[in-house]
């Protein structure tokens, strides 16, 4: 067995370059070094900021950033609203003044204690009998002022006695209903709707109905009420 022995290197002339290998351009890639540090914004970026939190401050805020008043203010400035209220209703009421109530309440009560006293005046005035006209008078007169007392025996006596005298008329007043036409404390206007039953001997003694219209005039004097004029309709 023969050995081959190596050839040994040749020796470089001065001068020469080394023979470059076939990798020697190539250079054995690098791990890069990993960077824990989140990138950083470019100066001429705006961070926008983060939203508003719903549990946070900026939730108890109202228009304009400012605070929302909380429900207990509210609930104060609601009572205070109410007695605000209350007293200028108390203050409006004394300056109404208790006068004028107590006048109300006296047009409230001759409004309804006048009407009854005018259907009994007018059941007097309006109703006479040939034999008994004087009595008749002095009854109906009793439910009269005396101013009116006098207008109205003028009246009986030129015009009522003589013709039921001579036709020997009875007449009954029937009133049928009655309501108040304009009232005051003191005066009241009653309107009443008046039945008279008339038998005389111009109707050879059948009774002959008239449906009248009747206003009453009613004035209070002491505590009770008279009649101060009579209009017919």
């Amino acid at each position: 067995m023969s050995s081959q022995n190596p050839r040994p290197p040749r020796r470089r002339i001065a001068g020469e370059r080394r023979p470059s290998r076939p990798d020697a351009g190539r250079s054995e890639p690098q791990d890069e070094p990993v960077s824990h540090e989140l990138p950083q914004p470019a100066p001429s970026e705006a961070v926008a900021p983060p939203p508003p939190s719903s549990d946070g401050p900026a939730a108890s805020c109202g228009t304009g950033g400012r605070p929302a008043p909380s429900w207990p203010f509210v609930a104060v400035l609601g009572v205070v609203a109410l007695v605000l209220v209350v007293t200028a209703g108390v203050l409006g009421l004394f300056t109404w003044s208790w006068s004028d109530v107590r006048t109300q309440d006296a047009v409230d009560q001759a409004t309804r204690t006048a009407p009854a006293a005018a259907e009994r005046a007018s059941a007097a005035i309006l109703s006479y009998g040939y034999s008994s006209l004087d009595a008749d008078e002095k009854a109906a007169e009793r439910y009269m002022t005396p101013g009116y007392r006098k207008k109205y025996a003028d009246t009986f006596d030129r015009l009522v006695k003589p013709n039921a005298t001579k036709l020997k008329a009875k007449v009954e007043a029937e009133v049928k209903a009655s309501g108040v036409a304009h009232a005051d404390a003191d005066r009241v206007n009653v309107l009443l709707y008046v039945n008279q039953t008339t038998r005389s001997t111009a109707n050879g003694g059948e009774p002959q109905v008239a449906l009248n219209r009747v206003q009453l005039s009613m004035v209070r004097s002491g505590g009770t009420w008279l009649v101060d004029d009579i209009t017919s309709y």
